[in-house]
């Protein structure tokens, strides 16, 4: 037995890849974390790269996620048409197939509004948020986003009072990252807690969220979530190739899960 962390992939893991529980530092108040110069580990191009853009697009990402989800939009003219309903969640994690459908994992309520839903994109989600979307083809076409059947990319509303508990993701080929939109005021959970109201814990590491302050994980750690505040915790999730996964391995791994996918050998969207 050994007290070290490792990566415990449930299902394949590559050889020879770098591993760390957190692929960007903390965040910390004041100067310092303004100054920081080595915000991602091993300071890799292709992470800082996807970082600096998606938190370049925060402001739009977050309006639409307040307009399409929660129907804050600015239109008010109910004989326009331009006024859309809510967007439904469109995932059901205690029924469908797939990683995350495990009623033992999730207490409360998690809301899933997708684009990327196991490798496959939703053009509805697409109609309703373009900025979102254009954010992620852009990655897409830059080699970055996860472009397997086990990539998501979607709105996580983790509601009040609700968890995920400790499990480890399939494999250690991708990178997580969260980009907080909402994040519950701490103290919000009305009572004494000896860890963050809201917050994330991988290996030994936990970190809270801060809004527009991007997290990259590597969620073949053990990890859990937890929002114990009264009031949701929203974020953009998406998932990206891990940087040392060559492009023609990357190739020669998405047809392998496509045609794995195929035959039913991997669980379904």
């Amino acid at each position: 037995m050994t007290g070290v962390h490792r990566p415990s992939p449930s299902l394949f893991q590559l050889p020879g890849l770098r591993s760390l529980p957190f692929w960007t530092a903390p965040e910390s108040s004041g100067s310092q974390s303004q100054n920081r110069k080595h915000r991602v580990a091993f300071n890799d191009q292709l992470v800082t790269t996807a970082v600096e853009y998606v938190e370049s697009n925060f402001e739009s990402i977050r309006s639409e996620y307040f307009a399409t989800v929660l129907g804050q939009g600015k239109e008010t003219d109910l004989d326009s048409g331009k006024v859309l309903k809510p967007m439904e969640p469109d995932y059901d994690v205690s029924s469908k197939g797939g990683e995350h459908a495990d009623d033992a994992l999730h207490s409360g309520n998690w809301d899933w509004h997708s684009y990327v839903l196991n490798g496959r994109k939703n053009e509805r989600f697409k109609e309703r948020c373009p900025k979102t979307a254009e954010v992620i083809d852009t990655l897409e076409k830059e080699g970055l986003l996860f472009g397997t059947p086990f990539g998501f990319c979607f709105f996580s509303t983790l509601h009040g009072n609700s968890s995920i508990q400790a499990h480890s993701g399939p494999m250690n080929l991708r990178l997580r990252m969260h980009l907080p939109l909402v994040v519950p005021p701490k103290g919000d959970s009305g009572s004494e807690q000896s860890r963050p109201t809201t917050g994330i814990r991988v290996a030994d590491q936990v970190r809270e969220w801060h809004e527009g302050k991007a997290i990259i994980l590597d969620d073949s750690y053990v990890h859990e979530v937890w929002n114990d505040a009264n009031s949701p915790r929203v974020l953009l999730l998406l998932d990206l190739w891990h940087p040392d996964v060559r492009m023609e391995e990357r190739q020669k791994i998405s047809t392998m899960f496509s045609y794995a996918k195929e035959k039913g050998w991997i669980g379904q969207a």
